[in-house]
Formats: C-alpha cells, sequence, structure tokens
C-alpha cells in the first residue's frame, strides 16, 4: 500500500484489518454454517464482531446459544465503558473529572485498574487519558489535520494516566482534573473478548475464535483437533500476510501506521499518538503481541508500538509470557517467542519526509 504523497493533504483512511482470519471472509450481519464451524458477525463497540465457534461434539442449539452469550458479554461490556454513549459510567466518570469519585460497575473499576497498570508497565507509552490527543488529531474521520505546536501543549496537559485515581474497596474513579478523559478503547475490546470465550465455555462450547476490531481470541481446536491459522498482516502490502501462524488458547492483536493515515506534504501522520510527545509515534510501523489474555495483547500492542523498536524489543525479551513481532520504520524484523521461528516476507518501506 505504498502511495506517492503530492504536496498538501492526501487521506488515505483503512479499516483496522491487520489481523486477516484465514478460515473465512466476514458475513456482516449473517450467520452461517461453514463444514463443522458455525458463524456470526454483529457490529458492536463501533466495528465488526465475528464470533465462530466449532459445532463438533456439542448440540447445535448450545453452539448457538454459546455464541449469543458471548455477544451478549460484548453488549455488556459496550453499555459500560463506551464514550460514545452518553449514558455510560465511563461517561459518567469522564463528567465528573475534577469534580468527585464515581462509584461504578466492578468491572468498569477493574478494567481502569488494569489500563492504569499497563500504563505503569509501560511507562506511560500506553495511556488511558490520551483521548484529548487523539481527538485533536482527528485521524481516521473526515477532519484529521495537522494540529498547531500550541494546541498539542495545551492537549498534553490533560493526558496523564498518573491522575487517575482507582479505589477497589470504595468501588470508586476520580479523575483529579477537570477537562481530562478515560478512553478504554485500547483494551475494552480485549476485555470483552475474554468475557465473550468464557460465556461460549460454559455453555460447552470447545473451541472457537472471538474477532474484535480484528483482535482475535482463540480457544480449543477447530474441528479434526487441529490449531487455528492466522494471517498477520503485511504493512506495506495491501492484501497480503507477513506471516502464518498457527495456535490455540492465546491472544493476538496488531497495531500498525497503516490502519487509519494520512500524508501531508510527504509525511505519514498516523493514529497512534505518543501521549508523552502529543505526536504519532515513530520507529515502528507494525506491532504483533501474543498473550494468553487478549486485554494485555490489545493494550500491549500500542504500547509497544509508541515505545519505539529498542525499547520494545527489550521489554518483549523481559516478559517472556509475551511473543512478540516488530517492524521496524526501516523495515528490520525483530521477533521473540514462537515468532522467531515463522517464516517473515520481507518488508520495503518507501522512505518518507520526517515529521
Amino acid at each position: 500500500m505504498n502511495k506517492k504523497a503530492a504536496s498538501g493533504s492526501i487521506p488515505v483512511m483503512k479499516r483496522r484489518v491487520f489481523l486477516i482470519l484465514l478460515l473465512a471472509a466476514l458475513l456482516c450481519g449473517a450467520c452461517s454454517r461453514d463444514g463443522g464451524l458455525y458463524k456470526s458477525t454483529r457490529e458492536i463497540m463501533g466495528t465488526y464482531v465475528t464470533i465462530t465457534a466449532v459445532r463438533e461434539g456439542i448440540p447445535e442449539v448450545l453452539v448457538r446459544a454459546g455464541v449469543a452469550d458471548g455477544f451478549k458479554e460484548i453488549e455488556r461490556v459496550d453499555r459500560l465503558m463506551s464514550t460514545y454513549k452518553p449514558e455510560s459510567e465511563l461517561s459518567e466518570i469522564n463528567r465528573q473529572a475534577g469534580v468527585r469519585p464515581v462509584k461504578a460497575d466492578p468491572e468498569v473499576v477493574a478494567t481502569i485498574k488494569d489500563s492504569l497498570d499497563v500504563a505503569r508497565m509501560t511507562d506511560g507509552a500506553f495511556d488511558p487519558t490520551v483521548g484529548p490527543l487523539v481527538r485533536l488529531w482527528g485521524i481516521g474521520g473526515d477532519k484529521a489535520r495537522v494540529p498547531s505546536p500550541d494546541e498539542i501543549k495545551k492537549a498534553l496537559i490533560l493526558v496523564d494516566y498518573r491522575q487517575v485515581v482507582v479505589d477497589e474497596k470504595a468501588g470508586t474513579v476520580f479523575i483529579k482534573k477537570k477537562g481530562m478523559a478515560i478512553d478504554l478503547g485500547g483494551i475494552a475490546k480485549g476485555y470483552a473478548s475474554d468475557l465473550a470465550v468464557k460465556a461460549m465455555e460454559a455453555k460447552g462450547v470447545r473451541g472457537g475464535i472471538v474477532a474484535v476490531a480484528g483482535d482475535l481470541k482463540l480457544f480449543g481446536a477447530r474441528e479434526g483437533a487441529s490449531l487455528w491459522r492466522i494471517g498477520i498482516q503485511h504493512p506495506r502490502e495491501e492484501g497480503a500476510l507477513i506471516a502464518k501462524l498457527d495456535a490455540t488458547d492465546i491472544a493476538t492483536s496488531t497495531s500498525g501506521d497503516y490502519e487509519r493515515f494520512f500524508i501531508k506534504d510527504g509525511v505519514r501522520y498516523h493514529h497512534i499518538t505518543d501521549p508523552r510527545t502529543g505526536y504519532p509515534a515513530k520507529g515502528l510501523i507494525s506491532v504483533t503481541v501474543l498473550a494468553k489474555q487478549s486485554y494485555l495483547a490489545d493494550s500491549l500492542a500500542t504500547g509497544l508500538f509508541v515505545m519505539g523498536p529498542d525499547k520494545a524489543y527489550a521489554f518483549a525479551q523481559a516478559h517472556t509470557e509475551l511473543e512478540v513481532l516488530l517492524v521496524t520504520s526501516e523495515g528490520r524484523i525483530l521477533a521473540t517467542g514462537r515468532f522467531k521461528g515463522l517464516d517473515i516476507a520481507p518488508v520495503k518501506v518507501e522512505q518518507e519526509r520526517p515529521s
């Protein structure tokens, strides 16, 4: 997907399709039976959610019930944690920023606490309060632009995860500074995937995949006891894969500079904002993380992208419970865990002007 940039602004917006499930194409808004699999897709959390379940060894009625329960969990998380629903508990927490602590559902409290834990793990590279910067740049919408340095400086004042206080005993969340807001978009989808899998297993479903915005949670085995096969989007060749992986009982998430971006005066500005500088993160063009829990894969894919190549690779080597594939802005491949043994496609990066 190399596009030569002319002067001026060239919007090149893409859906978040960096992970391609090799089992089948998405069946938007429909259900299907594909051999030994049952699949259904709905639009939730502002994106498409596809749940796939193995039909083998379980009555069809329980397969369908398990998938339905998985969707219910994702919808419930959306009602609780959406920043786009004014009635959500997260919206109320944000409205009361700088005013008072808000008593919230235990799952909201726990997810915010998890987001703060990841923020501390990554020294702020992942920050759930980055919303003001994301809105300022507008990347992914029709009003994307390059803000002025003064605008970025003002927005940065409202980005600081350390200003969020979680009181688990009281069940409250308090944002200390007025004007700040928590955005769980980088972790809630993963959290919802984990809950959906538990709901499916509770109905007896023995294997399946929950795909939310391309982030995948795989469990059990597909028909014939084989592993699931996933493909990882090539960061510079649309429709191509950089690698394929057979896996199960794992979550995988990819962050890339090709998902949502625009080009202005030869400079690519993508949607993954560095909460410490206020500008799009530099040094990496793709990060894929494998982790046992979806919420960790989801949030750490963003956090490692912001860290840059050297710190992200050192982090991955120190956290052996993770498996990581990094593609640098020069096209170098850095890999840990199972990724080290894969046949990785080469990445040729067209050099662009530095921002």
